[in-house]
């Protein structure tokens, strides 16, 4: 058994082939924290015709989308501490690491001794 995922999308007018290598690209940067991380299937991409009603989906907002597009997903566990088919918690705890990785690499550390971290000498009193 392993996770499935289906990602739908309303997209503004562009390339179909830009479309799917943006997604693979998107996909391997994934897969790169999350092995088992993979697409189930080729992209769809479908034309949105003048008489879809999409207007019950986004509302009377915007320019009409021209594509839907379909991805489907599979995570399949490294199966570590969980078993394989929990790869919905490898996809949260590995993006949790991926994001305090790039939060600890983004702020400069504070060193002790440094400005941030040094505190006001007490007087001392004369006896």
């Amino acid at each position: 058994m392993i996770m499935r995922d289906t990602v739908l999308c309303l997209a503004d007018d562009a390339d179909p082939d830009e479309i799917r290598a943006s997604i693979a690209r998107m996909v391997t940067d994934v897969a790169e924290y999350v092995p088992g991380y993979r697409l189930k299937q080729q992209v769809q991409i479908a034309a949105v015709g003048p008489d879809e009603p999409l207007r019950t989906l986004i509302g009377d907002v915007g320019p009409r989308p021209a594509w839907k597009i379909s991805i489907f997903l599979e995570v399949e566990g490294a199966a570590h501490y969980l078993p394989a088919y929990a790869g919905n918690l490898d996809i949260m705890t590995s993006a949790a690491l991926q994001t305090a990785e790039r939060l600890s690499t983004a702020q400069p550390p504070v060193v002790a001794g440094s400005a941030a971290s040094v505190v006001p000498a007490t007087s001392q009193v004369a006896s």
